[in-house]
Protein backbone atom coordinates (compact mmCIF):
# COMPACT_ATOMS: atom_id res chain seq x y z
CA UNK A 1 0.00 0.00 0.00
CA UNK A 2 1.32 3.81 -0.48
CA UNK A 3 -0.18 7.15 -0.23
CA UNK A 4 0.54 9.17 -2.93
CA UNK A 5 -1.35 12.03 -2.02
CA UNK A 6 -3.10 14.08 0.67
CA UNK A 7 -4.55 17.43 0.54
CA UNK A 8 -5.96 19.41 3.74
CA UNK A 9 -8.82 21.38 4.51
CA UNK A 10 -8.88 23.11 8.25
CA UNK A 11 -6.97 20.16 9.82
CA UNK A 12 -5.10 20.97 12.89
CA UNK A 13 -2.42 23.44 12.80
CA UNK A 14 -2.01 22.60 9.17
CA UNK A 15 -2.05 24.62 6.17
CA UNK A 16 -4.38 24.03 3.22
CA UNK A 17 -3.13 22.57 0.53
CA UNK A 18 -1.89 19.56 -1.97
CA UNK A 19 1.55 17.28 -0.47
CA UNK A 20 2.96 14.41 -2.47
CA UNK A 21 4.70 12.05 -1.33
CA UNK A 22 7.37 8.88 -2.06
CA UNK A 23 6.68 5.86 -2.81
CA UNK A 24 9.73 4.66 -0.17
CA UNK A 25 10.89 6.19 2.84
CA UNK A 26 9.36 10.27 3.68
CA UNK A 27 11.00 12.12 6.55
CA UNK A 28 8.98 15.25 7.77
CA UNK A 29 11.51 17.40 9.93
CA UNK A 30 11.09 20.65 11.71
CA UNK A 31 10.95 22.12 15.49
CA UNK A 32 7.40 20.74 17.60
CA UNK A 33 4.92 22.11 17.67
CA UNK A 34 5.36 22.96 13.26
CA UNK A 35 2.92 20.36 12.40
CA UNK A 36 4.87 17.34 11.87
CA UNK A 37 2.57 14.85 14.19
CA UNK A 38 -0.70 15.96 13.17
CA UNK A 39 0.31 15.49 9.09
CA UNK A 40 1.02 11.76 10.67
CA UNK A 41 -2.56 12.29 11.74
CA UNK A 42 -4.23 13.33 9.04
CA UNK A 43 -2.50 10.63 6.39
CA UNK A 44 -3.51 7.98 9.03
CA UNK A 45 -7.32 9.48 9.27
CA UNK A 46 -7.86 9.88 5.49
CA UNK A 47 -7.15 6.33 5.28
CA UNK A 48 -9.16 4.61 8.35
CA UNK A 49 -11.44 7.12 9.21
CA UNK A 50 -9.51 7.62 12.49
CA UNK A 51 -7.20 9.38 14.56
CA UNK A 52 -4.35 6.99 15.52
CA UNK A 53 -4.15 9.28 18.77
CA UNK A 54 -7.99 8.33 19.42
CA UNK A 55 -9.02 11.94 19.01
CA UNK A 56 -12.37 12.67 18.99
CA UNK A 57 -13.20 14.67 15.50
CA UNK A 58 -14.41 17.72 17.07
CA UNK A 59 -10.72 17.90 18.04
CA UNK A 60 -9.01 18.05 14.76
CA UNK A 61 -10.36 21.38 13.49
CA UNK A 62 -8.24 24.48 12.54
CA UNK A 63 -8.40 26.91 14.95
CA UNK A 64 -11.76 28.67 14.47
CA UNK A 65 -12.69 26.24 11.45
CA UNK A 66 -16.34 24.32 11.75
CA UNK A 67 -14.89 21.93 9.26
CA UNK A 68 -12.28 19.77 8.15
CA UNK A 69 -11.91 17.80 4.89
CA UNK A 70 -9.20 15.32 3.60
CA UNK A 71 -9.20 14.04 0.54
CA UNK A 72 -5.90 11.03 -0.41
CA UNK A 73 -4.97 9.29 -3.42
CA UNK A 74 -4.21 6.03 -2.40
CA UNK A 75 -2.61 2.56 -3.76
CA UNK A 76 -4.07 -0.78 -2.40
CA UNK A 77 -3.09 -3.59 -4.53
CA UNK A 78 -3.10 -3.04 -7.65
CA UNK A 79 -5.93 -0.33 -7.42
CA UNK A 80 -5.72 3.44 -6.74
CA UNK A 81 -8.16 4.69 -4.99
CA UNK A 82 -9.55 8.43 -3.79
CA UNK A 83 -10.75 8.73 -0.17
CA UNK A 84 -12.11 11.74 1.33
CA UNK A 85 -13.05 12.27 5.11
CA UNK A 86 -15.41 15.00 5.87
CA UNK A 87 -16.30 16.68 9.51
CA UNK A 88 -18.64 19.57 10.16
CA UNK A 89 -19.08 20.28 13.78
CA UNK A 90 -22.42 19.22 15.33
CA UNK A 91 -22.70 16.40 12.32
CA UNK A 92 -21.40 13.18 11.69
CA UNK A 93 -17.89 12.21 9.61
CA UNK A 94 -18.49 11.28 6.19
CA UNK A 95 -16.25 9.23 4.30
CA UNK A 96 -16.16 8.41 0.54
CA UNK A 97 -14.39 6.17 -1.67
CA UNK A 98 -14.11 7.20 -5.09
CA UNK A 99 -16.58 9.59 -4.28
CA UNK A 100 -19.47 6.64 -2.84
CA UNK A 101 -20.19 6.72 0.89
CA UNK A 102 -18.40 4.74 2.61
CA UNK A 103 -18.43 3.01 6.12
CA UNK A 104 -15.32 2.37 8.17
CA UNK A 105 -15.29 -1.26 8.35
CA UNK A 106 -14.33 -0.29 4.30
CA UNK A 107 -11.54 1.65 5.13
CA UNK A 108 -10.21 -1.43 7.07
CA UNK A 109 -10.70 -3.60 4.95
CA UNK A 110 -8.86 -1.77 1.60
CA UNK A 111 -6.19 0.12 3.98
CA UNK A 112 -3.46 -0.96 5.82
CA UNK A 113 -1.49 1.26 8.36
CA UNK A 114 1.12 0.86 11.39
CA UNK A 115 1.44 4.12 13.79
CA UNK A 116 4.33 4.52 16.17
CA UNK A 117 4.99 7.51 18.28
CA UNK A 118 5.65 8.83 21.73
CA UNK A 119 2.16 8.02 22.75
CA UNK A 120 2.85 4.50 22.18
CA UNK A 121 4.55 4.50 25.67
CA UNK A 122 1.42 4.06 27.59
CA UNK A 123 0.68 0.92 25.89
CA UNK A 124 3.41 -0.27 28.45
CA UNK A 125 2.64 2.22 31.28
CA UNK A 126 -0.98 3.05 30.70
CA UNK A 127 -4.08 2.11 31.73
CA UNK A 128 -5.90 -1.37 30.29
CA UNK A 129 -7.97 0.43 28.17
CA UNK A 130 -4.99 1.41 26.16
CA UNK A 131 -3.57 -1.68 25.41
CA UNK A 132 -7.58 -2.79 24.37
CA UNK A 133 -7.53 0.50 22.08
CA UNK A 134 -4.25 -0.86 20.65
CA UNK A 135 -5.45 -4.21 20.32
CA UNK A 136 -8.71 -3.08 18.69
CA UNK A 137 -6.96 -0.55 16.09
CA UNK A 138 -4.92 -3.48 14.67
CA UNK A 139 -6.81 -6.40 15.03
CA UNK A 140 -9.02 -4.74 12.86
CA UNK A 141 -6.82 -4.69 9.85
CA UNK A 142 -5.72 -8.09 10.20
CA UNK A 143 -9.13 -9.37 10.33
CA UNK A 144 -12.11 -8.76 8.31
CA UNK A 145 -14.56 -10.20 10.81
CA UNK A 146 -13.44 -8.68 14.09
CA UNK A 147 -14.66 -4.60 13.92
CA UNK A 148 -17.97 -6.01 13.03
CA UNK A 149 -18.16 -8.76 16.01
CA UNK A 150 -16.42 -5.78 18.51
CA UNK A 151 -18.86 -3.26 17.35
CA UNK A 152 -22.28 -5.70 17.74
CA UNK A 153 -20.28 -6.71 21.35
CA UNK A 154 -20.24 -2.58 22.36
CA UNK A 155 -23.61 -2.37 21.47
CA UNK A 156 -24.86 -5.01 23.22
CA UNK A 157 -23.21 -3.79 26.19
CA UNK A 158 -23.89 -0.16 25.75
CA UNK A 159 -27.22 -2.08 26.26
CA UNK A 160 -27.08 -4.06 29.18
CA UNK A 161 -25.48 -1.29 30.88
CA UNK A 162 -28.37 1.05 30.51
CA UNK A 163 -30.78 -1.47 31.60
CA UNK A 164 -28.62 -1.76 34.80
CA UNK A 165 -28.25 1.51 35.54
CA UNK A 166 -32.45 1.97 35.17
CA UNK A 167 -32.27 -0.93 37.27
CA UNK A 168 -34.40 -3.18 34.78
CA UNK A 169 -33.79 -7.28 33.65
CA UNK A 170 -30.53 -6.66 31.93
CA UNK A 171 -30.34 -10.73 31.41
CA UNK A 172 -31.85 -10.39 27.81
CA UNK A 173 -28.19 -9.16 26.67
CA UNK A 174 -26.29 -11.16 28.05
CA UNK A 175 -26.62 -14.27 25.22
CA UNK A 176 -25.70 -11.50 22.56
CA UNK A 177 -22.44 -10.55 25.01
CA UNK A 178 -21.62 -14.01 24.65
CA UNK A 179 -22.17 -14.48 21.15
CA UNK A 180 -19.42 -11.84 19.97
CA UNK A 181 -17.61 -11.33 22.95
CA UNK A 182 -16.69 -15.10 22.56
CA UNK A 183 -15.56 -13.83 19.22
CA UNK A 184 -13.63 -10.92 20.56
CA UNK A 185 -11.86 -13.23 22.73
CA UNK A 186 -10.84 -15.61 20.44
CA UNK A 187 -9.25 -13.21 17.90
CA UNK A 188 -7.24 -11.23 20.40
CA UNK A 189 -6.01 -14.17 21.57
CA UNK A 190 -4.94 -15.94 18.34
CA UNK A 191 -3.61 -12.48 17.28
CA UNK A 192 -1.52 -11.78 20.57
CA UNK A 193 0.27 -15.10 20.30
CA UNK A 194 1.77 -14.47 16.87
CA UNK A 195 2.36 -10.62 17.92
CA UNK A 196 3.59 -11.75 21.21
CA UNK A 197 6.66 -14.14 19.35
CA UNK A 198 7.62 -11.47 16.75
CA UNK A 199 7.45 -8.69 19.15
CA UNK A 200 9.79 -10.36 21.55
CA UNK A 201 11.90 -10.93 18.61
CA UNK A 202 12.10 -7.19 17.43
CA UNK A 203 12.34 -6.22 20.94
CA UNK A 204 15.84 -8.08 21.44
CA UNK A 205 17.04 -7.76 18.25
CA UNK A 206 16.63 -3.38 18.88
CA UNK A 207 17.29 -3.58 22.70
CA UNK A 208 20.72 -5.87 22.30
CA UNK A 209 19.60 -9.38 23.68
CA UNK A 210 17.18 -7.69 26.39
CA UNK A 211 13.76 -10.22 26.87
CA UNK A 212 10.66 -9.05 26.52
CA UNK A 213 7.46 -10.65 27.50
CA UNK A 214 3.87 -10.59 26.44
CA UNK A 215 0.83 -12.29 27.70
CA UNK A 216 -3.17 -12.02 27.11
CA UNK A 217 -4.90 -12.05 30.47
CA UNK A 218 -9.06 -12.98 29.28
CA UNK A 219 -11.07 -11.31 31.84
CA UNK A 220 -13.04 -14.68 31.52
CA UNK A 221 -11.39 -17.28 33.63
CA UNK A 222 -10.21 -19.76 30.59
CA UNK A 223 -7.22 -21.66 29.48
CA UNK A 224 -5.72 -20.04 26.76
CA UNK A 225 -3.92 -23.02 25.56
CA UNK A 226 -6.98 -24.99 25.36
CA UNK A 227 -9.35 -22.45 24.42
CA UNK A 228 -12.07 -23.53 21.89
CA UNK A 229 -15.12 -21.68 21.04
CA UNK A 230 -17.57 -23.99 23.07
CA UNK A 231 -15.01 -23.49 25.80
CA UNK A 232 -15.15 -19.95 26.16
CA UNK A 233 -18.69 -19.90 25.44
CA UNK A 234 -19.38 -21.87 28.46
CA UNK A 235 -16.73 -20.14 30.22
CA UNK A 236 -18.04 -16.66 29.66
CA UNK A 237 -22.08 -17.61 30.04
CA UNK A 238 -20.64 -19.43 33.82
CA UNK A 239 -18.98 -15.57 34.65
CA UNK A 240 -21.94 -13.93 33.62
CA UNK A 241 -23.91 -16.28 36.24
CA UNK A 242 -21.36 -15.86 38.89
CA UNK A 243 -21.20 -11.91 38.73
CA UNK A 244 -24.58 -11.34 38.64
CA UNK A 245 -25.80 -10.35 41.77
CA UNK A 246 -22.90 -8.03 41.81
CA UNK A 247 -23.84 -6.19 38.56
CA UNK A 248 -27.29 -5.22 39.39
CA UNK A 249 -25.54 -3.82 42.87
CA UNK A 250 -22.28 -1.51 41.21
CA UNK A 251 -24.95 -1.00 38.04
CA UNK A 252 -22.10 -1.92 35.17
CA UNK A 253 -21.38 -4.83 33.37
CA UNK A 254 -18.03 -6.40 35.20
CA UNK A 255 -17.53 -9.57 32.52
CA UNK A 256 -16.11 -9.75 29.29
CA UNK A 257 -13.63 -8.83 26.91
CA UNK A 258 -14.22 -4.78 27.44
CA UNK A 259 -12.45 -5.36 30.83
CA UNK A 260 -9.19 -7.64 29.19
CA UNK A 261 -5.45 -6.86 29.83
CA UNK A 262 -2.47 -7.58 28.43
CA UNK A 263 0.94 -8.06 30.56
CA UNK A 264 4.14 -7.10 29.26
CA UNK A 265 7.22 -7.91 30.86
CA UNK A 266 11.11 -6.53 30.51
CA UNK A 267 13.82 -8.43 31.99
CA UNK A 268 11.82 -10.68 33.97
CA UNK A 269 9.97 -7.84 35.48
CA UNK A 270 6.33 -6.16 34.92
CA UNK A 271 7.26 -3.49 32.38
CA UNK A 272 4.03 -1.20 34.00
CA UNK A 273 5.83 -0.65 37.30
CA UNK A 274 9.27 -1.40 36.73
CA UNK A 275 10.46 0.19 32.94
CA UNK A 276 12.20 2.97 32.41
CA UNK A 277 11.26 5.33 29.48
CA UNK A 278 13.53 3.95 27.12
CA UNK A 279 12.44 0.48 27.68
CA UNK A 280 8.77 1.06 27.33
CA UNK A 281 9.35 3.27 24.16
CA UNK A 282 11.66 0.63 22.55
CA UNK A 283 8.72 -2.25 23.50
CA UNK A 284 6.69 -0.35 21.72
CA UNK A 285 8.41 -0.13 18.39
CA UNK A 286 9.62 -3.77 18.51
CA UNK A 287 5.24 -4.19 19.38
CA UNK A 288 4.34 -2.30 16.27
CA UNK A 289 7.18 -3.88 13.99
CA UNK A 290 5.40 -7.25 14.97
CA UNK A 291 2.37 -5.76 14.02
CA UNK A 292 3.26 -5.06 10.82
CA UNK A 293 4.81 -7.95 10.13
CA UNK A 294 2.07 -9.35 10.59
CA UNK A 295 -0.27 -7.28 8.24
CA UNK A 296 2.47 -7.59 5.55
CA UNK A 297 2.03 -11.39 5.60
CA UNK A 298 -2.24 -11.48 6.14
CA UNK A 299 -2.36 -8.83 2.90
CA UNK A 300 0.79 -9.75 0.99
CA UNK A 301 1.76 -6.04 0.67
CA UNK A 302 3.63 -4.00 3.13
CA UNK A 303 1.11 -1.50 5.35
CA UNK A 304 2.09 1.94 5.73
CA UNK A 305 4.37 2.87 8.17
CA UNK A 306 3.93 6.44 10.35
CA UNK A 307 6.93 6.75 12.84
CA UNK A 308 6.89 9.73 14.84
CA UNK A 309 9.62 10.91 17.00
CA UNK A 310 11.22 7.43 17.71
CA UNK A 311 14.37 8.25 17.97
CA UNK A 312 13.95 10.40 20.84
CA UNK A 313 14.81 8.29 24.69
CA UNK A 314 17.07 5.82 22.47
CA UNK A 315 20.65 5.44 22.77
CA UNK A 316 22.90 5.40 19.76
CA UNK A 317 22.87 1.77 19.87
CA UNK A 318 19.36 1.45 20.14
CA UNK A 319 18.80 3.78 17.30
CA UNK A 320 21.48 1.90 14.40
CA UNK A 321 19.69 -1.08 15.48
CA UNK A 322 16.42 0.22 14.87
CA UNK A 323 17.60 1.60 11.69
CA UNK A 324 18.59 -1.50 9.92
CA UNK A 325 15.46 -2.94 10.78
CA UNK A 326 13.97 -0.62 8.14
CA UNK A 327 15.46 -2.32 5.21
CA UNK A 328 12.45 -4.20 3.83
CA UNK A 329 9.75 -1.72 5.04
CA UNK A 330 7.57 -0.33 1.85
CA UNK A 331 6.66 3.09 2.48
CA UNK A 332 7.68 5.12 5.15
CA UNK A 333 7.08 8.32 6.67
CA UNK A 334 9.02 9.74 9.71
CA UNK A 335 8.89 12.89 11.96
CA UNK A 336 11.72 14.01 13.50
CA UNK A 337 13.02 17.46 15.57
CA UNK A 338 16.17 17.28 14.50
CA UNK A 339 18.11 15.47 11.36
CA UNK A 340 17.72 11.35 11.67
CA UNK A 341 21.05 9.46 10.59
CA UNK A 342 22.47 9.69 7.68
CA UNK A 343 21.75 6.19 6.34
CA UNK A 344 18.20 6.87 6.32
CA UNK A 345 18.57 10.33 5.04
CA UNK A 346 20.39 8.91 1.84
CA UNK A 347 17.25 7.29 0.13
CA UNK A 348 14.37 9.56 1.93
CA UNK A 349 12.12 12.28 0.42
CA UNK A 350 12.33 15.20 2.80
CA UNK A 351 9.78 17.31 3.64
CA UNK A 352 10.28 20.71 6.34
CA UNK A 353 7.58 21.67 8.23
CA UNK A 354 7.01 25.83 9.53
CA UNK A 355 3.98 26.80 11.25
CA UNK A 356 1.96 24.23 9.34
CA UNK A 357 3.11 24.55 5.92
CA UNK A 358 4.86 22.18 4.01
CA UNK A 359 7.73 22.19 1.85
CA UNK A 360 9.42 19.66 -0.40
CA UNK A 361 13.00 19.63 -0.34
Amino acid sequence: MAVHSLALTNFRNLRGGTVRFGAGSNVLYGANGSGKTNLLEAIFMVCLGRSQRGAADAVLLGRDADFFRLEGEIESGSNRHKLAVAYQRGFRKKLTIDTKPARAFELFELNSLVAAGPEDSEILSGPPSIRRLFLDLYISQHSTTYLADLTDYQRALTQKNAALRGELDATPFDPMLVEYGTKVILQRAGFLRSLGVRSVSAYARIAGGEQLVVEYQSNIPISLESMNVDSARAAFEAELSRVADRERAVQTSLAGPHRDEVFFGIGGLPARTHGSQGQWRTAAVALKLAVYDMLREKRGEPPVLLLDEIFAELDNDRTARLVESFGDIGQLFLTTAVRPPDQLMARAERFRLVDGQVMKE
